[in-house]
């Protein structure tokens, strides 16, 4: 877990579960110890697996439904698949290549201000960089990027279409587009296309 990942050390979110009669039984009874940093991140962890997301009219399109997407995000549908190349990292089912990538987002002053992945594998090819994250839902998660410094997915498109920040560590694959105005338009009308219905939560019966 990061260090601020709950807006508050990792410390003090078990500390707070410790408090709380309920987690400490619900804890017990699932690892056999009261809440700690370790099982803490195994429980999100097992949460997260249970997210799924589906039938967007994206999903319907592909499934053959034409009159799922307008005309203007199936344009924006193959910019994403063609030149302006989103498809390169956003792929498959998930659309994330589940890798790690420096965009550049974290660069500013001439200085990475988060080194990303590198913090945990000390690979120089590693700094800066941070998961591809799912496309599905985006319309609805903003702010975007992994500090949430990018405020709208027309900021999202821009700052693509730019090449994101030049940088000594980042991704080749990325750099300027040349995208006019309608195009950023139909891209982000495509985004929109991926909102889907959303099922959570799979619980264990011994645990209601």
């Amino acid at each position: 877990l990061a260090t601020d990942e709950m807006d508050m050390s990792i410390e003090e979110a078990v500390a707070r579960l410790r408090r709380d009669p309920g987690y400490v039984e619900l804890f017990t009874r699932t690892f056999g110890r009261t809440p700690n940093e370790e099982d803490l991140a195994r429980s999100l962890a097992s949460y997260v697996r249970t997210l799924r997301t589906g039938d967007s009219r994206f999903d319907r399109f592909v499934d053959g439904d034409r009159g799922a997407l307008s005309e203007f995000e199936i344009r924006g549908k193959e910019l994403f698949q063609g030149r302006a190349g989103c498809f390169r990292c956003h792929r498959g089912a998930t659309l994330s290549d589940e890798q790690f990538h420096n965009t550049g987002v974290a660069w500013r002053e001439g200085e990475l201000q988060d080194m990303g992945r590198y913090a945990i594998s000390g690979e120089e090819a590693d700094r800066g960089a941070f998961k591809t994250p799912t496309l599905r839902q985006v319309a609805r998660t903003a702010p975007y990027m992994h500090d949430g410094s990018l405020a709208t997915l027309e900021d999202v498109v821009d700052f693509y279409d730019g090449g994101g920040n030049d940088n000594p560590y980042r991704d080749p694959r990325i750099g300027p587009l040349g995208l006019d105005e309608d195009e950023k338009a139909a891209l982000v009308a495509f985004l929109g296309s991926l909102t889907g219905v959303v099922s959570e939560g799979i619980r264990s019966p011994a645990l209601r």
